[in-house]
């Protein structure tokens, strides 16, 4: 009886990573409010949801015009002129990119400068093309350094390695052209449960979920991380291989594009929140 119980919830949990994938007909649409036509542009809504670091400290802000946006800029500049490395990620893409033509992850971007409106704009644009950024300041040059980059390239797994909290899968989908459109949102806490997965120094994965009647159901397999800074395991939505956008001891956020529903391409945003207690596993 136990053997038929786990299969069972085993299966349960097959068949919830089976409803994610195809979570596009139950997710919450994600609101966006972007002026298209006139405006002065730096109020224009352009809602951006920003998560930085500044040294070892991790913060988040949304901002929800392009002169918010201009001086949360200005703010990460004066903190990189202070001795701060500064990195910055948009964990939003359905508002900022709705329209901006996706693009295949590239080897990282940098630039060398002395001028401050050149480092800011380049900032800007790099958002703009999805990268993570990060900027410093050598004060004894006058120099700024900036690096953009779409995955984590020689990644320690050690970062990966803990259990983390499933917080949320953001799906766009890719028009025909390239551009991506408005996009979706699946929260396992607002449909019947929470989600944890927990990676292991062995290689090994387990899938924990907690439904709301208290029950656990649970499912294992491997994971890798390559050298490119790429996570695999077959547990993860949708399969396939998905980039390191952000780590820290707190976060973590991973994209990739893939086949959605039908024969639409579709970009995916994971989001994970390090759990530092114990959960309830079987």
């Amino acid at each position: 009886m136990k053997k038929q119980a786990y299969i069972k919830r085993t299966l349960k949990i097959t068949a919830l990573m089976a409803l994610v994938v195809m979570c596009l007909a139950a997710c919450k649409k994600q609101e966006t409010n972007v002026d298209g036509g006139g405006g002065d542009g730096n109020h224009n809504k352009v809602e951006r949801a920003i998560i930085y670091t500044v040294g070892h400290s991790e913060n988040q802000r949304t901002v929800a015009t392009e002169a918010e946006w201009d001086a949360l800029l200005d703010h990460l500049c004066d903190q990189a002129q202070s001795g701060n490395e500064v990195i910055f990620y948009n964990m939003r893409p359905t508002s900022c990119h709705t329209g901006k033509k996706v693009q295949a992850p590239k080897s990282p971007t940098t630039i060398s400068t002395s001028s401050r409106d050149e480092i800011k704009a380049w900032m800007k644009e790099m958002e703009e093309q999805g990268h993570t950024v990060k900027v410093s300041y050598d004060s004894s040059t006058g120099t700024w350094t900036g690096v953009a980059y779409s995955t984590m390239a020689h990644l320690a797994t050690d970062s990966i390695i803990g259990t983390w909290h499933f917080n949320s899968l953001m799906t766009n989908q890719i028009a025909p052209d390239g551009h991506l459109l408005e996009g979706d949102l699946y929260v396992p806490e607002e449909n019947g449960g929470s989600m944890y997965y927990t990676f292991n120094d062995n290689g090994y994965l387990l899938l924990t979920f907690n439904a709301m009647d208290g029950t656990v159901a649970t499912d294992s397999t491997t994971w890798t991380l390559t050298d490119e800074g790429k996570l695999y395991s077959d547990l993860l939505p949708n399969n396939g291989y998905w980039d390191v956008n952000w780590i820290t001891m707190s976060t973590m956020i991973i994209s990739r594009t893939g086949l959605g529903v039908g024969d639409n391409d579709f970009y995916y945003q994971l989001q994970f929140n390090r759990q530092r207690k114990k959960i309830s596993q079987l």
